[in-house]
């Protein structure tokens, strides 16, 4: 049997033809690479990546830099020096934290600190939604499903992990944070509760300065530990010393490049300074234009074709989602993130590419409901917009006569359901309310 025709082979095509059947996208990385349209789907929310600023900034620290390209080991090794501390000490006066320790990327950061820090007899809480990172650092340690009454807590004796987002980019709503600290502090006994808050997709463009949602709420001193992936609004990639000490990924992993840390600094000298407010202010007041012109040009549609929201079906889910958009409303937050949800999110992801946009569609696994996301930038205007809603607007539209002649304008599904064992997956959740899992943590052996 040759290798083209190995038993591996045969299995691996056979799970991509039935994906392919399924009517999943076949996904890939070799295009199309576009840049005749604007941008509306990149994470780079204060267009720092085209910013002369930056460059400038970069160059400057560069050029006069002894040591620039690779990094030659791991931090334990010889990939150190003063400007990885120099920055990590910059990072904690920013952040206003305890302490700060870099990592190659956000996903290797929620893998060191989820596979290590929780100890035998601990509880970790997480809403289902939060990364896949987290998510697959819990689940492929040492745990097991776990009550959250579980007795070692109230005893006092161990700790509660509680691990949520600031903002899940795929939906664009913001976690009810003030409430779960609120409710961590009436049912965990003093000091053995530890929040954890991914601010992916708030670190730079909320907050003072830019320092995130934790310090938006001025909840500063109440949250234990936050990781900050310096990819999103800060255009790079993005527990001290236990991490150090037994860290796989902080021991055998080679350390971001020196060059890093002179972008890093770059963007900190931006995001921190008067052109960073400059930048959210622009990027707010977009992000609100925006949310207004799709809701009233999606109006006519029904759901079936494209919607931002998904209807609540229940009047608790209606209350809560009233509750949030009021306090939303208060804080003045508006994600950059803005679903375009619709169970032909392929066909409209292709149909914008058409147009010159550097479009994708993001369907089940990744979520429940298949959509386009959009995401705003600092340097999108009104104008691009207007012309991007126009688009989408333009294919609604024919898909909406088209299902009305085919007389299946109401038999599509947004939601795709599991089967078997898998859990259901078309459990319609309100705009905070989520799939709440715990588990506690069962080996008593050093995870090193």
């Amino acid at each position: 049997m040759s290798a083209q025709e190995s038993a591996l082979t045969k299995s691996l095509d056979a799970i991509m033809t039935r994906r392919k059947q399924s009517g999943l996208p076949l996904l890939a990385i070799d295009g199309p690479f576009l840049s005749s349209a604007p941008d509306f789907f990149s994470n780079d929310y204060l267009s720092l990546s085209t910013s002369p600023l930056l460059r400038e900034l970069f160059l400057s620290k560069a050029l006069s830099a002894s040591r620039l390209f690779g990094a030659t080991g791991c931090r334990l090794a010889t990939g150190s020096g003063e400007g990885y501390r120099a920055l990590e000490e910059r990072l904690v006066h920013f952040f206003q934290s305890l302490d700060a320790l870099l990592r190659t990327s956000g996903c290797v950061a929620n893998e060191a600190f989820w596979s290590m820090v929780p100890q035998p007899g601990n509880v970790l809480i997480f809403d289902q939604l939060v990364h896949s990172s987290i998510r697959e650092a819990v689940l492929g340690g040492c745990f097991e499903e776990a009550p959250c009454t579980h007795a070692q807590i109230m005893q006092g004796s161990g700790t509660v992990f509680v691990a949520i987002e600031s903002v899940y980019s795929m939906d664009g709503d913001f976690s009810p944070l003030e409430d779960i600290v609120r409710t961590v502090d009436e049912l965990v006994p003093k000091g053995h509760a530890h929040i954890c808050v991914d601010e992916a997709h708030t670190s730079g463009i909320f907050g003072p300065d830019g320092r995130g949602y934790v310090a938006l709420l001025g909840l500063k001193g109440r949250i234990h530990t936050m990781m900050h992936t310096l990819g999103k609004a800060w255009r790079h990639r993005g527990g001290q010393f236990y991490l150090v000490d037994y860290a796989k990924a902080f021991g055998y992993t080679t350390t971001m490049a020196h060059m890093d840390v002179y972008i890093l600094n770059s963007c900190l000298d931006i995001i921190s300074g008067p052109k960073g407010q400059e930048l959210r202010n622009k990027l707010s007041h977009i992000v609100q234009y925006a949310y207004a012109l799709p809701r009233n040009a999606f109006r006519p549609f029904p759901a079936q074709i494209v919607a931002l929201t998904l209807p609540s079906t229940r009047a608790s889910d209606i209350d809560l989602d009233r509750a949030a958009a009021k306090r939303s409303a208060e804080l003045k937050l508006y994600s950059p993130a803005i679903p375009l949800l619709t169970p032909h999110a392929v066909e409209l992801a292709e149909y914008l590419i058409d147009c010159g946009y550097n479009a994708g569609a993001v369907t089940y696994p990744a979520v429940k409901v298949s959509r386009v996301r959009v995401i705003m930038h600092a340097g999108n205007t009104q104008a691009e917009v207007d012309r991007f809603v126009e688009k989408v607007v333009e294919w609604a539209t024919e898909k909406d006569q088209t299902s009305s002649q085919e007389g299946n304008r109401g038999g599509e599904v947004l939601l795709r359901r599991g089967t078997g064992s898998n859990e259901e997956q078309g459990t319609n959740t309100c705009l905070y309310i989520r799939t709440i899992v715990a588990f506690k943590v069962e080996t008593s052996e050093e995870r090193i």
